[in-house]
């Protein structure tokens, strides 16, 4: 038996075993196949609500790009499903904290549109797409993004979307058609609409969405220590 798994069996038998059979339900249902980038959010509710429709669907991977502002999720507000999530962050030099309210504009800076830049060549170089919502009649539906490869959700900030660094980066964007007046839905139905026609899609196609034994055996290491 190798170390990791001798130290799964030792926390395992720490904790009750209806505990330990939820954690391995959820790792059954865990996919990095797709993964959601969050660039400059700036209400800690907003994020938290998206981090918490990702348990849902099962995604294991959020990416925040902070240029202007750093998001601080609270455990009373995600519910706590960010503690099973791998967070990653990339965040500028000049990123501050969202006290209330809405943010006046900012003129972008270079180095923060740099930090969206590197946060998403990162991603691309992980092998994923990234993948763009626009507000252009002539983009494609959602239904067309193919799910045969892994994709990274980007979703941008409340006050204008995504940053034109974004937008140049995409490998897919799509657009999703509103029938009133507003242009949008809010951060947290529009992730929840677009993750469940990509993870149903994705899931109908096999097995391929599924972690490997390796990230299967890290992850439940990473949930035992913390359980």
């Amino acid at each position: 038996m190798n170390s990791a798994k001798a130290q799964i069996e030792s926390l395992a038998a720490e904790i009750t075993p209806e505990r330990y059979s939820k954690l391995l339900r959820a790792l059954a249902n865990r996919t990095r196949k797709i993964c959601v980038v969050l660039e400059d959010v700036f209400q800690s509710h907003n994020a938290a609500a998206v981090l918490r429709n990702c348990d849902a669907f099962g995604i294991q991977d959020i990416w925040f790009i902070e240029n202007k502002y750093k998001v601080k999720i609270s455990d009373n507000v995600d519910m706590g499903v960010s503690k099973w999530q791998t967070i990653h962050k990339f965040t500028s030099s000049s990123a501050i904290f969202c006290r209330s309210g809405m943010p006046k504009p900012k003129v972008p800076q270079p180095f923060e549109s740099e930090n969206s830049r590197n946060a998403l060549l990162e991603i691309k170089k992980r092998g994923y797409a990234l993948v763009a919502s626009v507000i252009d009649s002539s983009a494609v539906s959602l239904d067309s993004i193919p799910v045969d490869r892994p994709l990274a959700l980007m979703i941008g900030t409340e006050l204008s979307g995504l940053s034109p660094t974004a937008l140049e980066l995409a490998d897919f964007k799509f657009t999703v058609p509103m029938l009133g007046f507003a242009q949008s839905f809010n951060l947290s139905v529009f992730s929840a609409l677009c993750l469940s026609n990509l993870c149903r899609r994705m899931r109908e196609l096999g097995d391929s969405w599924k972690l490997s034994e390796q990230e299967r055996e890290d992850i439940l290491l990473s949930w035992l220590s913390k359980a």
